[in-house]
């Protein structure tokens, strides 16, 4: 019985110093990538991203729309939401699809809720925001 409990100790004291041996060591440095083409010029200015106008925006977010076969669109009313008011051109537009209730669309006229949100991008993407993941993904 004692030259288990020996044994064992022996095996416990190697396992413990190698845990030990291998925290400690250090870990390779990665390799260093090489510069991307476009970063070695160093004289090349850099590109300004692209900006669009609302109304730009909202044509590409209509005819995305259309494309995608959106029902109601007669229904809805855009509104931008973008947080700074009065701006001329940005990046990114994000709009709120509102519901019109009148005679021809049907409901109260009293409430125009919001149906969807959307964000369309200088680049011409169209994302909808999908409440069930809490994200915006591509239309």
């Amino acid at each position: 019985m004692n030259t288990n409990n020996t044994s064992y100790a022996k095996r416990a004291t190697l396992f413990y110093l190698a845990a030990l041996l291998l925290a400690c060591s250090r870990a390779p440095e990665p390799p260093k990538a090489a510069p991307a083409a476009h970063t070695r010029a160093k004289a090349s200015k850099p590109l300004a991203p692209a900006q669009i106008t609302e109304n730009q925006a909202l044509e590409l977010l209509l005819s995305a729309l259309k494309q995608h076969k959106t029902a109601d669109l007669d229904c809805l009313a855009f509104a931008s939401e973008n947080d700074a008011p009065g701006m001329p051109a940005a990046e990114l537009w994000e709009f709120a699809a509102r519901e019109i209730h009148d005679d021809k669309c049907g409901g109260d006229p009293a409430v125009a809720p919001v149906r969807d949100r959307y964000q369309v991008n200088s680049t011409g993407i169209v994302m909808v925001y999908n409440v069930a993941e809490a994200e915006y993904v591509k239309l």
